[in-house]
């Protein structure tokens, strides 16, 4: 059951019973902003690399376009509609417990450009692999970050067991 801030009531009138809103704040607090942030940041990344990949392959197709995501202002928007997004919380012992219900396809854009050929494509394939690499190189950051935080977790799981 999906329940917005502004429904926080602490009653399911499905189930008969009370739904436990400090169990499901301790759960998503245990996932910081850093891994939602991170998450999100990999989702992008992985977007624009198959949006690079595109361009690069059609980059001898006469009138093709080159595009784009901007990625500050999708990961702004992803990171705002975090804070004011939909809470799951369990109202029985059977549900499954999640910070929220999926993010949006990012915006694609025509990138523009001053290098249009006389076949008005717009794709240059040194620019391309530029921007390829950088965006690689930032998932792989993004990654390694994400895994850090993940171990950190595992770490103070384990250690707190003995």
């Amino acid at each position: 059951m999906l329940i917005t801030n502004t429904e926080l009531r602490g009653d399911c009138p499905e189930h008969g019973g009370k739904v436990d809103f400090e169990e499901t704040a301790m759960i998503n607090g245990l996932f910081d902003k850093t891994i939602t942030l991170l998450g999100n940041a990999l989702d992008l990344r992985a977007s624009r690399q198959k949006i690079l990949a595109s361009n690069i392959a059609n980059q001898e197709t006469p009138g093709y376009r080159a595009r784009d995501i901007s990625f500050e202002e999708e990961l702004e928007k992803r990171d705002g509609a975090g804070r004011a997004g939909v809470i799951l919380a369990s109202t029985n012992a059977g549900h499954i417990r999640g910070a929220s219900a999926g993010a949006p396809e990012p915006q694609v854009q025509d990138r523009a450009t001053d290098l249009e050929g006389y076949d008005r494509n717009s794709v240059g394939i040194e620019g391309e692999m530029v921007k390829l690499s950088e965006n690689t190189l930032m998932y792989t950051v993004a990654a390694r970050m994400l895994r850090s935080k993940f171990a950190t977790l595992m770490t103070a799981i384990k250690e707190g067991s003995r």
